[in-house]
């Protein structure tokens, strides 16, 4: 196997040169389509929810981390709330716009570019300018000062919208209404106008112009059109896509994000801080190397395994000093085991006041975690930390907190769950190699569990070798497995599509997991970009493993341990019973053996046949059957793959036609 992987590798990089790693967005959300469908089981009462204006102040910051926007300020659900894309935020939370819509796939309206499209929109419910009712009822009139404002950032940790692209705010001129005449009827749609707009760029670049990371926009509303019962704001953005001369890196991009959106009176073009304490990211693993690993390989050796300190971001967003105290509490579910930390009282600084806008005091920034989570002979365990900060003024409800679950199951994993980006390599030959370390050894590698994003038409639907390396002082040596395998996506809550080692495969010590390239197209794998395991990824392109050089997680995780049951989303790597003869071919007829289960030949003969080179164009197409005539394939290396209608049986074998 091992001369076979070598002799493919040799070929491929001959063939197709120059190697590369290329870091794209999505084309599918999965959380966003989880949302999407949970939503869709709900039968809402809500439905007429918009026809009642709110009234001001409107203000949204997005910190709920539900997924959609609230029904309660906007009625639409395109844009999605997160706390992974952005980069040095105002607060936790954002609301991010994309090329995806509310069913968590590529829109419709999405072609190759360059040309772009309008992708998603952040709508408001409708908003009564006309009149406040506190403390008394009176008229809202332009003398009123009205500001909407709020905070942008392109790209975050996603991918950076062109200069083409761009993110657009407008105002509600009038509502869509029916026209009537004794004639005729005629739809008005909603007439709209452009307040304000930003072209793309990259993050790098909009720092460089800006000298931070998020900008604050402020927005006067001073036309009388506007002051009325109905009012309404809109953002949207306009995104683009790779060319059709590469449809596998057609996914999603332009991402924009918003922060603290904030409408009201009485206000001017300096208020632009507000008061509040808050955290800035999410709560860290408790981890030094993972997000998540196996209990039985945590156990063996829990005090190289645990962080000694935290980094913790927060900042007081007032004009003013808030004295305060911050703490966290770390418990399991059965609450047999619990631990505090005070990092007692300290004067957090406004967010303007130098030498940082965030807090750099020791025991609130960086704290220590001086604690051992309890060991056990069970197979898993999970805790919960929770992190709160407030202000210690009496009467005083300013304050935040946050919290996170600490996971040890059997798998390890350096990404959190949740794909900023694509990854993929290219061409044809590049090897990718994933390094994981086992405190108990020998154990027992059950599968692998990796996340595809999809592209454009699954465009990046190709096979690969899934391939297990041991050690070689610090970099990958001989290859222990290979099977050859084909991406599937997966559409439930468990994102990740698990291939399973049959048989199970030993490992010891440091093992590495990953993928040899069949074709030039990109694999999508998910790219954590908000955890950094950039020196435990490596890349082969031309012979020799460097580290990659991109600064992330793939979301590629194994499987060790005891066996684990088989899932909807899960593939049998040892169980492709397709077999190819003669191999190598010598005539111009190959003969195809696929086994049905008892009952199911009719199944089988539903399967479709495709045929690809070794840069993967397919050349041959057809229904299965037991004889496939090759006569106008030239000699060379061919990947035979069959699958069903539904698509949910595959399988992938090679041949070769020498004659």
């Amino acid at each position: 196997m091992r001369f076979f992987l070598i002799t493919i590798i040799t070929l491929f990089t001959g063939i197709t040169g120059f190697s590369q790693e290329i870091l794209t967005g999505m084309q599918t959300n999965p959380t966003v389509q989880a949302k999407f469908m949970e939503l869709n089981l709900i039968k809402s009462a809500d439905a007429g929810l918009d026809t009642i204006p709110v009234t001001l102040p409107f203000f949204d910051d997005f910190s709920a981390n539900d997924v959609f926007p609230s029904k309660l300020r906007w009625i639409d659900h395109y844009a999605f709330e997160n706390n992974q894309y952005p980069v040095f935020p105002v607060n936790i939370g954002v609301m991010t716009l994309d090329a995806i819509n509310d069913s968590g796939n590529m829109y419709p309206a999405a072609v190759p570019g360059p040309d772009a499209f309008i992708a998603d929109h952040l709508t408001s419910r409708f908003i009564r300018l006309d009149s406040i009712f506190t403390p008394l009822p009176r008229r809202i009139t332009p003398a009123d000062s009205v500001y909407l404002s709020f905070y942008y950032q392109p790209q975050g940790r996603g991918r950076a919208p062109q200069a083409a692209d761009s993110l657009i705010l407008q105002f509600l001129v009038s509502p869509a209404h029916d026209s009537i005449t004794p004639v005729d009827t005629t739809h008005v749609p909603d007439l709209w106008r452009k307040m304000w707009y930003a072209n793309g760029m990259s993050l790098d670049t909009f720092y460089l112009h800006n000298n931070r990371y998020f900008v604050h926009v402020m927005i006067p509303v001073t036309d009388p059109v506007f002051f009325k019962k109905k009012f309404r704001f809109q953002f949207f953005n306009y995104a683009s896509l790779a060319s059709s001369a590469e449809p596998s890196w057609q996914s999603n991009t332009d991402d924009w994000n918003l922060d603290n959106v904030y409408l009201n009176l009485g206000r001017n073009h300096y208020d632009t801080l507000y008061h509040e304490l808050r955290f800035i990211y999410p709560p860290p693993s408790l981890l030094k190397r993972y997000q998540a690993m196996p209990y039985p390989q945590y156990c063996n050796d829990p005090t190289n395994e645990i962080r000694d300190t935290l980094d913790i971001l927060m900042s007081n967003r007032d004009v003013v000093a808030h004295m305060s105290s911050y703490n966290y509490y770390l418990t399991n579910p059965a609450g047999s085991f619990t631990k505090t930390y005070s990092g007692g009282n300290f004067n957090i600084l406004p967010f303007a006041a130098p030498p940082s806008p965030y807090v750099t005091y020791q025991k609130f920034a960086h704290p220590a975690f001086p604690f051992i989570i309890p060991v056990n002979s069970t197979d898993s365990a999970v805790f919960l930390i929770k992190h709160v900060v407030k202000d210690i003024t009496p009467g005083s409800t300013m304050g935040d907190t946050m919290q996170a679950y600490q996971k040890f199951y059997n798998y390890f994993a350096y990404d959190d769950g949740t794909p900023e980006a694509s990854y993929g390599l290219k061409p044809a030959g590049s090897q990718l190699a994933y390094r994981f370390k086992l405190n108990k050894s020998p154990d027992t590698l059950r599968a692998i569990r990796m996340y595809f994003n999809r592209t454009l038409s699954n465009a990046s639907k190709q096979s690969f070798f899934l391939c297990v390396w041991n050690n070689n002082a610090g970099k990958p040596g001989d290859t222990i497995f290979s099977s050859l395998v084909v991406p599937y996506y997966a559409d439930s809550l468990n994102k990740f599509i698990t291939f399973h080692i049959n048989p199970p495969l030993a490992i010891t010590g440091t093992f590495y997991v990953g993928w040899i390239q069949t074709t030039d197209d990109n694999l999508s794998i998910g790219f954590d970009s908000y955890n950094n395991s950039q020196s435990e990824i490596f890349v082969n392109t031309s012979g020799t493993w460097n580290n990659s050089s991109y600064s992330g997680s793939l979301m590629i995780r194994p499987v060790v341990g005891k066996p684990i049951p088989v899932g909807i989303a899960d593939i049998q790597t040892g169980q492709l019973k397709l077999s190819v003869y003669p191999n190598p071919c010598r005539g111009n007829t190959l003969h195809l053996l696929l086994p049905a289960p008892a009952g199911k030949q009719q199944l089988v003969d539903s399967f479709n046949i495709t045929v690809c080179d070794l840069v993967g164009h397919v050349v041959l197409k057809s229904r299965f059957n037991s004889e496939i005539d090759v006569s106008m394939l030239a000699n060379g290396i061919y990947f035979l793959e069959y699958r069903d209608p539904a698509e949910f049986h595959h399988g992938v074998a090679k041949f070769i036609l020498s004659r």
